[in-house]
């Protein structure tokens, strides 16, 4: 399978400041690949780097094929990005604001109903950007990115401040460009949704990748299943699974008539957080 990012040692400084430290990771073309970190980490600093909005201090990325350096304009006709910030003009339609984008590109204009069906919001072109909720505004944002028909896609917190119901569509929407051969760059801090959309997934911290593979296979490595046992008295019991200390807790409490329910607790990707960085990961970091 080809590679749609490579990069290599990467680094970048805010003057004394090492905002990204030596990061290196290869992205397959038509998978998702997630940067899990709290804020603050360097997600967002990376994905600017990525799209030619700021230069590496040291090191190599290349996109597409192309060096993020010397091939800027080459890169940002291939990619899509959103970001963080819901960026769209407040007053205009959402017509007005895809026309706008459609125009830099010099894309067709039927791109924008197909943009627009593809997230759901064809029926939408007529309403200013104002009268919209986070949700529909992000989808916006994704069709903006789209107008291009970009191979590589770039989404900086697509689910960050979304209800439930919205953050679910977004990232069926991820799942569906996916199937569609794109090839996408998701940062989060939302340990759920890295968990359910990635292929392979890096987690960064204090601007260091300090572990990346497949939500599984991090999972393996850095978790531990769980015997859960709840008693008759309301007590919760827990040990690993599958250790002595498992069995002999399970005997004890079934000799004493004890046991109420037991269950098997899997492994998760805050697990493997707090495992690799002594720190929980929560919707304010």
């Amino acid at each position: 399978m080809d590679k749609a990012i490579v990069v290599e040692n990467l680094s970048k400084k805010y003057g004394d400041f090492e905002a990204v430290k030596n990061i290196s990771f290869n992205i397959q073309k038509g998978t998702i690949f997630g940067l899990l970190g709290p804020n603050g980490a360097g997600k967002s600093t990376t994905i600017k780097v990525l799209t030619c909005q700021s230069p590496p201090t040291s090191g190599n990325a290349y996109v597409g094929g192309f060096n993020v350096l010397a091939d800027s304009a080459e890169i940002k006709r291939k990619i899509g990005v959103v970001f963080e910030s819901q960026n769209l003009y407040e007053e205009l339609s959402v017509y007005e604001n895809l026309n706008f984008f459609r125009r830099l590109y010099s894309s067709p204009k039927d791109k924008i109903s197909e943009v627009l069906q593809s997230v759901g919001m064809e029926t939408h072109q007529k309403d200013k950007i104002k009268t919209l909720s986070k949700g529909m505004k992000q989808k916006i944002m994704i069709a903006r990115a789209l107008i291009n028909d970009p191979d590589i896609l770039f989404l900086d917190e697509p689910g960050s401040g979304l209800d439930p119901h919205s953050a679910r569509e977004i990232r069926q929407m991820i799942l569906d460009l996916k199937s569609r051969g794109k090839t996408i760059l998701i940062t989060t801090h939302n340990l759920e949704e890295a968990d359910f959309l990635c292929d392979d997934l890096a987690i960064i911290h204090k601007g260091s990748i300090i572990a990346i593979d497949t939500p599984g296979n991090l999972k393996k490595k850095y978790g531990e299943d769980v015997l859960r046992i709840e008693a008759v008295t309301g007590d919760i019991y827990e040990s690993p699974l599958n250790t002595k200390a498992s069995s002999d807790m399970f005997k004890k409490l079934s000799d004493d008539n004890q046991i109420f329910l037991v269950h098997s607790k899997e492994a998760t990707i805050e697990d493997v957080f707090i495992k690799l960085t002594g720190e929980r990961l929560t919707d304010e970091s």
